[in-house]
């Protein structure tokens, strides 16, 4: 992603994160790759849940990742298609598209994404013109996170929580 664009990008999904999400801070206690940003919540239950925004190296487009485990730590990616139910068995980081496509989604920041996708003779639009796309792509994202991420961290929660693993050991 062109510079300005990922400043941009990483400047409204902190605003983004702040705002929506108050109990993840930003952990850049994390070893992860350039372009990677991770916000980290410790839950009640003692489960550890992260959000990651992924800010495409050579393309103007985000994607954002998620997980989850019991040490703080990022677990080891996966990439899930039709292994749904993996997401709610053990630690994991995964794509947060799975929830919604059966594709790897990225938010595209430019006017003619359909062209991007192709790359048939594109040509990037300006910054100028790209900019005003990054405000809607990450409420987007954040619409997303909210609508389908944050129920299945429940589940998990449900599933795995201190509080449920200990009644489960009482019966």
């Amino acid at each position: 992603m062109r510079s300005e664009l990922g400043k941009e990008c990483r400047k409204l999904f902190r605003q983004m994160m702040s705002a929506e999400f108050p109990d993840y801070q930003e952990d850049k206690k994390q070893v992860v790759p350039q372009g990677r940003y991770v916000w980290t919540r410790q839950h009640p239950s003692g489960i550890w849940f992260h959000i990651l925004l992924i800010i495409h190296h050579s393309q103007d487009m985000f994607t954002t990742e998620v997980g989850w485990g019991f040490d703080g730590r990022l677990p080891g990616h996966k990439l899930l298609r039709n292994e749904m139910h993996e997401i709610f068995q053990r630690p994991v980081s995964f794509r947060s598209s799975v929830f919604w496509s059966r594709k790897d989604d990225w938010w595209i920041l430019v006017l003619r994404p359909e062209e991007h996708e192709r790359a048939i003779l594109y040509q990037s639009d300006s910054i100028e013109q790209c900019l005003p796309l990054v405000a809607p792509a990450v409420a987007d994202a954040a619409r997303k996170l909210r609508e389908y991420v944050l129920p299945a961290f429940q589940k998990i929660v449900q599933m795995h929580g201190k509080n449920n693993v200990q009644e489960t050991e009482k019966r």
